[in-house]
This record gives C-alpha cells, structure tokens and sequence, in this order.
C-alpha cells in the first residue's frame, strides 16, 4: 500500500527512522536538510500528499493550507507548536500530533553540566573567585512544564533549594520540597535562574533582570527568546553575572550573544542525543501509524 508522505523540511531523524518512514509510506520520500519558511517551497515540496511530516522552525497556517487542500494530517517533529496554526488546522479538519517527553531529560543534564563547570570553573569561567558547589545554592525555574519538572528533578538530587514560578501551582511538586512563588519575591534571592517555557513566551525584561542579585547564573532552556534584548545586554553587562544559553534559542540569537563577555552559548542543542533522536523517530512513526489507521476506519 502506498500513503502519500511528504518531508518538508530537517526534521532530525536519523537515518533508520527515515528508512522505516519511507517503508511504511510505500515509495521514496525525500528528507531536506534545510528548513524553509517560503510557502512557494513548502507548497511545492507538498505535491498531492495527504500527510507531511515539519520540523519545529516551519511556519504553517490558513494560506499554506488553503494551497494545499490534500493535506489531512500534520506531523510536527517536535513539541512546541508556536509555529503552527492550530485553529487552521481544526477548522478544515486537519488533525494534527506533535511529539512530547522525548528530550526533556537530556536537555536537563546537559544544562546542569554547564552549571557544574562553571561553578568550579572547568571551561573558560569560574562563577565566584572560588570553585562553588550547586548544593545549597538557590535555583528559580519559570515554568514548570516537562522541561522544567526535568530540572527541577536534578536540582533536587544537587540538593539545591528549588524555586519555581507557573501559571499554574503544581501541588504535587510542592510536596517533593519546590517552592512557589512571584517573580518579584524569587529572583532577588536566586543563585540561578532557569527559563523552560513555550517558544518565545518572554517573561524578564528590565524590572526583572534588576531584581535579580549581583553574580546570578541565568539560564535559558527554552526554544526561541524568554527576555528582551536591550534589559539582558545591560544586566549582561554589569557586576559578575554569567549566562547560558541553550542553541535552541536559535541562530540569530546565537550570532547576537555568543561572544558576549561571561555568556557561555556553545552551537549545540542541548536535548539533541542519539538517544533523543531514537526516541523522536519511533514517536514521529507511530503517530504517522495512528493517523492512518484511524483515518482508513
């Protein structure tokens, strides 16, 4: 049986995962290497098929679709749905998956890696004028989402005192010994500050980087831009304060800051591991699988 399947842009498989996509599709698929936001391309690339798989930087909404009415079923290849319209998709019947709890962890021990480093200065800084340790230091996560549950796991078993700020209060998490808070009251008294929020939900601008103390390690985990440019190039700037910054913020977050003094930015996605793509490619297939059973019902 043949199922028309389109890739339209890097979607980070590896290459058994887009073999056994191209197998249970039935005929060759092509995987790019680029990600383009040009709806010529995008339509292009779709042809006639019924189902396309993107990657998490691919814009989709009403005039793609509208473009391409064989389109049935949207596969992202990630989590954050930022780039996707959503309400489009419902409204014309599209259904739609993304893939969760894939790369949270990873992301998590790379991130607490960096902050190991650099407390002992193992790398090209060293936080305080001694090597410090994490335990008993005081660790604010905003949001707390998979991400940032991922973090605050670690942070526990550091031993550190765990703060966290959410929309919403996570009871269950207080129990285990977190925190809750307002911004307002949690960041003049945190070591570190961690942002593990949806893509480009900015949350600390100029009253919120004053707030925090002299020597904070910021940390963005988070897709996309958590805070405003200007308010973190001055905070940046002053006393002994470090940042780092996951590549998931993107490139041009990472061309504007990376050679910044005390800001530590390597090129690498944190969560991105052979392990994390294996788990992303066996989700990304059994969605594409329940699509098309459940449509053919």
């Amino acid at each position: 049986m043949s199922r028309k399947i389109s890739v339209l842009s890097q979607v980070n498989l590896l290459p058994n995962a887009q073999q056994l996509v191209a197998e249970f599709a039935g005929h060759d698929i092509c995987f790019p290497v680029d990600s383009p936001n040009a709806e010529e391309v995008l339509v292009a690339r779709t042809e006639d098929s019924e189902a396309i798989l993107i990657g998490l930087s691919v814009k989709l909404g009403s005039s793609y679709l509208d473009a391409c009415p064989a389109v049935k079923y949207v596969g992202l290849c990630g989590t954050a749905t930022a780039n996707v319209d959503l309400g489009a998709l419902a409204a014309r019947g599209v259904a739609f998956s993304n893939v969760v709890g894939y790369g949270d962890e990873p992301t998590a021990e790379f991130i607490f890696m960096q902050l190991v480093k650099l407390a002992r200065g193992v790398g090209p800084y060293q936080w305080k004028s001694m090597p410090r340790e994490l335990m008993g230091k005081s660790l604010t996560i905003i949001g707390l989402g998979a991400l940032g549950k991922a973090m605050a796991d670690l942070a526990i078993a550091y031993k550190m005192q765990v703060n966290y700020y959410s929309k919403h209060r996570k009871r269950d998490w207080e129990e285990r010994g977190l925190q809750f808070g307002e911004l307002r009251d949690l960041l003049p008294r945190s070591d570190v500050v961690v942002t593990s929020l949806a893509t480009d939900v900015k949350v600390l601008g100029e009253t919120e980087f004053a707030a925090m103390k002299n020597e904070t390690i910021f940390v963005q985990a988070s897709i996309g831009e958590t805070f405003e440019k200007q308010a973190f190039l001055r905070w940046i700037s002053r006393g002994n304060n470090f940042a780092i910054l996951d590549y998931a913020a993107g490139e041009q977050n990472h061309q504007t800051y990376k050679d910044l003094p005390r800001v530590i930015f390597p090129r690498i996605v944190a969560g991105h591991t052979q392990e994390t793509k294996e788990r992303l490619g066996q989700k990304v297939l059994e969605n594409l699988k329940s699509y098309f059973e459940k449509s053919r019902q």
